[in-house]
């Protein structure tokens, strides 16, 4: 039996009801205004997912399928992430609590993949997901949305 690494794990507390949160995790036209520029989504456990981030340079341009493990409204979204790079398939799980109207989520991304190699994991993740979760926080409390300024990437 594989052991499980987990490569990269980030927390942010966002000034929002975990149900305000967690539609944002999880519906399409919520995920385009911080996180990719298109998205499709089928939130439910074996649901598929599609995000594509369009940028003004094309070649810099990617997508990502994957399948929604797990899905506990309000509470845990986990789901397959395919990493280019060797093709490891990977796990994002994402747990959310709610005190005093503020919601701490705790993100972990992980691989029972025999062989990864976790630096390289983590240093291919830590500053993507630190920027989209920090842009998260920021279009939930203050409707701010940072990708096309930072990132140039084509937005709504």
């Amino acid at each position: 039996m594989s052991k499980t690494i987990s490569f990269f794990k980030h927390s942010i507390t966002v000034a929002k009801s975990k149900d305000v949160v967690f539609k944002a995790l999880t519906q399409a036209d919520e995920l385009i205004r911080w996180f990719p520029s298109r998205a499709e989504s089928d939130p439910q456990p074996g649901g598929n997912f599609k995000l594509f981030w369009d940028f003004t340079e094309a070649s810099q341009n990617g997508s990502q399928e994957g399948k929604y493990v797990e899905f506990v409204p309000g509470e845990k979204v986990s789901y397959t992430w395919m990493v280019t790079e060797g093709s490891v398939p990977t796990l994002v799980t994402i747990l959310l609590k709610e005190t005093n109207g503020e919601t701490t989520l705790d993100l972990d991304h992980s691989t029972a993949h025999e062989g990864a190699d976790e630096k390289k994991l983590h240093d291919g993740h830590a500053n993507q997901w630190g920027f989209f979760l920090m842009n998260l926080k920021g279009y939930l409390e203050a409707g701010m949305d940072m990708r096309k300024e930072k990132l140039n990437q084509i937005t709504l």
